[in-house]
């Protein structure tokens, strides 16, 4: 479920229902499953959550007005206090930044509870405070899909285009409020040492109410007011994620020809493999009677390899072959 302004704009380009990713949950998180193999599985106390996010001022403003007293709102009201306040938002420090990098490069994400989320919730399996206005990045990811690499696709195509938006909005509102909102109360002493600018020095003691104004702006504005404000950037991320709704919305043909895709073994058993293919966190588990078959589509016609192999008393059908092309476990053949 997306946040409920990105969620309405997505809705009113693409004049359809979004899709909702079943396999992945939260509160119930699938990465910490007997069946996850060791070096995958997620702690109980960490999961998707070993991120800190950077959280535009819009963002910040909506979650200061609707969130309720509770964890997550203090979690929120002590970034604000003590956090890396911009006109843009709230950041994240060069300390966490650095960590991140480090999660990444150890390939420890979803296992290493010293980067955890401040907004990590410690309720019904690990919750997020910042859940009903989070940003892009943790709104769009997901670590199983319905579709698998198909609807990996889209999702990283909403994670572009949000990001963009995100972007220049945040501009775009902190430009709204600096110069022509007046803060509610007196500006601070000059700071010589200061890189802030005389706008946002008058502002920056008032941070909370700051951001409230920018989500009060953005609240207001139509999706074709958004489009106008993200300017021509935002013209290739709506063709690829048009592209990418179109190819969720409808079964694809069956492509021409088609030959295995970049498939890891991650366990081969008598009669079922667990391969791993366009995501570490979506392994599969198949026949391995079918893994077996794969060599057998080498980029001859399908139907071609489809009847040979039902000549062997294998049949294949239209929808099994599907699943192998959304989870890439097979692949279209190029030219």
């Amino acid at each position: 479920m997306l946040p409920p302004r990105y969620a309405q704009w997505l809705r009113d380009l693409l004049q359809g229902t979004l899709p909702e990713e079943q396999a992945a949950t939260c509160s119930r998180c699938n990465m910490q499953a007997a069946a996850v193999p060791e070096g995958y599985r997620f702690r109980a106390d960490a999961k998707c959550c070993t991120y800190v996010p950077a959280i535009v001022n819009f963002l910040v403003g909506a979650l200061l007005r609707d969130l309720p007293q509770g964890p997550g709102r203090a979690s929120l009201e002590q970034r604000v206090a003590n956090g890396v306040c911009t006109p843009h938002g709230l950041d994240v420090t060069d300390d966490e930044r650095q960590r991140y990098a480090a999660v990444v490069e150890n390939d420890t994400f979803g296992r290493d509870p010293n980067l955890r989320c401040p907004h990590y919730i410690h309720e019904a399996g690990g919750l997020c405070g910042v859940w009903r206005h989070r940003n892009a990045v943790c709104a769009t990811w997901y670590c199983k899909h319905d579709r698998g690499a198909t609807g990996q696709r889209f999702w990283r195509a909403v994670e572009a285009l949000l990001t963009l938006i995100e972007r220049e909005l945040s501009h775009w509102s902190a430009c709204q409020v600096l110069f022509h909102r007046t803060p509610p109360g007196p500006a601070p002493d000059p700071d010589p040492d200061s890189d802030d600018t005389p706008e946002w020095r008058s502002w920056s003691h008032h941070a909370a109410a700051y951001y409230r104004e920018a989500a009060t702006l953005v609240d207001e504005l139509t999706w074709p007011e958004v489009q106008t404000i993200a300017g021509p950037d935002l013209e290739p991320l709506l063709h690829e994620l048009r592209a990418a709704y179109a190819a969720l919305q409808a079964q694809a043909p069956e492509p021409p020809a088609l030959v295995p895709g970049l498939v890891r073994i991650s366990r081969r058993g008598p009669t079922t493999t667990r391969v791993v293919t366009y995501s570490d966190s979506d392994a599969i588990d198949l026949p391995s009677d079918l893994v077996a078959l794969l060599p057998r589509f080498d980029g001859r016609p399908t139907a071609l390899v489809l009847a040979e192999i039902a000549r062997d008393g294998i049949v294949l059908t239209p929808a099994l072959v599907a699943r192998l092309v959304d989870f890439a476990v097979l692949a279209p053949a190029t030219a």
